[in-house]
């Protein structure tokens, strides 16, 4: 039996520019939350004792030289390493920091897979990975995967489009029926923030989804996915993560007759999406013929002076 946890799309040092301009409180708790979010993976990695942690591509967010960023990937990486469990991960196409050419290996029972070297073996298990070499692929890269070990589980790593989703660029489309005939027992997939499983036969695919979401379009993330592979077909199972979550509520302020009455309503709708130890990122649609949006927005800041854990985005 291997057990994997499969993540990807971490996204270490997003900018959050949008949401920060609006609330720098927010965009801070934001850019704390990935962190956070992967110290909870490794966590979990260590407490379920899986046999290897799969980083499907996109660990950071952009090219820039942030190498705080990647000192704490390398930190909690080898955390996992001391625990005993080797991290297998690839290039996504924002990974410019994971170019070992230019920054170096990432340290021991940390497996880097790219074009140089495709294949690594962990026990009884192949991995096979390539890796983003420039910002943008726009052809598969499945041709250019090594075909599976004989007498081995093996296991693929890709970041990809698939046959495309909404709200993503074509990055190295595959065909997913193409993918689930090249012969590996499961693919572990990213670039495609929300999470979903594939299972024909004996042959398993995910997308773990985005651990933690960055803004409300991403809201159907916020999860890892723990893998078993043994003798048939492979079994999964979601696991809720991350520090941060988004709410939208609708609020009718038509019928109160003053400005504490609005108050009331504003702090009661705030303490319904408080969640004990997470924080929650709140979007508020109003309706009143009476309150502006400006004095609501006000309002609504002073109430949330005295409710722990939740954050205004706008109203």
């Amino acid at each position: 039996m291997m057990r994997l946890l499969v993540s990807a799309d971490i996204h270490l040092g997003s900018p959050i520019r949008s949401v920060a301009l609006r609330n720098p409180e927010l965009g801070d708790r934001l850019k704390q939350a990935s962190r956070d979010t992967f110290v909870e993976i490794v966590d979990l990695v260590i407490s379920e004792q899986v046999d290897a942690l799969v980083l499907a591509g996109d660990i950071f967010d952009n090219g820039y030289p942030d190498l705080k960023s990647r000192a704490f990937l390398i930190a909690q990486l080898a955390r996992a390493s001391e625990a005993g469990v080797p991290t297998v991960l690839i290039r996504g196409n924002h990974d410019a920091l994971l170019d070992h050419k230019a920054h170096g290996n990432l340290g021991p029972n940390i497996h880097l897979l790219h074009k140089g070297a495709p294949t690594v073996e962990i026990g009884d298990t192949a991995f096979h990975g390539l890796s983003f070499d420039v910002a943008h692929v726009a052809k598969s890269f499945l041709p250019e995967y090594p075909q599976p070990v004989p007498d081995k589980r093996n296991v693929g790593l890709m970041h990809t489009s698939l046959d495309g989703a909404p709200g993503h660029d074509p990055y190295a489309p595959c065909s997913e029926r193409d993918l689930m005939a090249h012969g590996f027992d499961l693919w572990c997939l990213g670039h495609i923030h929300a999470p979903f499983e594939r299972l024909d036969g004996p042959v398993l695919v995910i997308m773990p989804g985005i651990p933690q979401p960055r803004h409300f379009g991403e809201r159907k993330g916020g999860t890892v996915t723990l893998v078993s592979l043994g003798d048939g077909t492979p079994e999964f199972e979601r696991r809720a993560i991350g520090r941060l979550g988004f709410s939208e509520c609708s609020l009718d302020l038509s019928a109160c007759s003053d400005q504490q009455e609005v108050l009331r309503n504003l702090r009661d709708t705030f303490l319904a999406v408080q969640v004990p130890g997470r924080d929650m990122a709140v979007r508020l649609y109003a309706t009143s013929d009476r309150h502006g949006a400006d004095l609501v927005t006000e309002l609504a800041t002073e109430v949330l002076d005295s409710i722990d854990g939740v954050f205004l985005d706008k109203v």
